[in-house]
């Protein structure tokens, strides 16, 4: 038996009703609005990427995570930062530059 119901049937009548079951038969098709509005193209687009995930062809927003990006981004890194002894002092340089002109 489900906590705070007097019967299983009451439960099961009040948790799953008939119009829960229906499922997208009773909605009314929004297509025209969406054309009147002007933003059938953006539904559109979103129905097709949604359908996309969900059958597992997702793809990752720009800047994904990839080795390629880590190479070049650390060719540029170690560009400024040689050492870590070079990235700690300009980091700390930067911290109490920026705790000067917050106290004056």
């Amino acid at each position: 038996m489900l906590e705070g119901f007097a019967t299983e049937q009451i439960a099961r009548e009040r948790l799953v009703s008939p119009e829960s079951i229906q499922g997208a038969e009773g909605l009314p098709d929004l297509t025209s609005r969406l054309q009147e509005y002007g933003v059938y193209g953006e539904y559109v687009e979103y129905r097709d990427g949604y359908m996309r995930w969900r059958q597992g062809n997702a793809k990752g927003a720009k800047g994904e995570n990839t080795a390629d990006d880590h190479e070049k981004r650390s060719a540029q890194f170690q560009h400024w930062y040689p050492t870590v002894k070079t990235f700690n002092f300009r980091r700390t340089i930067a911290f109490w530059g920026a705790v000067t002109c917050a106290e004056g």
